[in-house]
């Protein structure tokens, strides 16, 4: 008897789960894609990073390298490319849904045109193979921060669609 009261009947189990009452199925709704305050703030700060560290090693290699010099910086590309990462970082800080996306693609074209012009000036730039780290660092790392810039952008653009 005592255990016939510790243990329900099959029927009353049956039972429960024909009373449950009904659930209508969820209403499916149509959501815009958006991208989050912490992505649009990290994108902003990494560009504006970008944007100061490409014109800075442009203006302190110019300096350092004779006029003529293979791999030396010029002005036009750069100034290109640190105006529009700045615009790009403008569009995001303006905080508006319309323009995160061609605020992104704009950065997402600065940076692989950055990224083609520092490699072009990595293979330009003659090596001395008594100076270390050599005359091709400075432009091989400007190739792997601007990668990285086009990285930003490309998850900026991922969050966005």
């Amino acid at each position: 008897m005592l255990s016939s009261q510790l243990r329900p009947s099959l029927r009353t189990g049956r039972q429960a789960f024909r009373s449950a009452p009904s659930v209508a199925p969820p209403r499916l709704v149509r959501t815009q894609a958006y991208v989050e305050v912490d992505t649009s703030f990290a994108v902003l700060q990494q560009a504006v990073a970008f944007a100061v560290v490409l014109g800075a090693e442009a203006a302190y290699t110019r300096t350092q390298l004779p006029e003529g010099a293979p791999g030396r910086p010029e002005v036009t590309p750069v100034a290109a490319g640190v105006a529009t990462t700045a615009l790009a970082s403008a569009l995001v800080a303006l905080n508006n849904d319309f323009l995160y996306t061609p605020a992104f693609v704009v950065g997402l074209l600065s940076a692989g045109a950055m990224l083609a012009y520092n490699v072009k000036r990595t293979i330009d730039t003659k090596q001395d193979g008594l100076d270390w780290p050599g005359n091709k660092s400075w432009p091989a790392v400007m190739a792997l921060i601007s990668f990285f810039a086009l990285n930003v952008f490309i998850q900026g653009l991922r969050s966005e669609l």
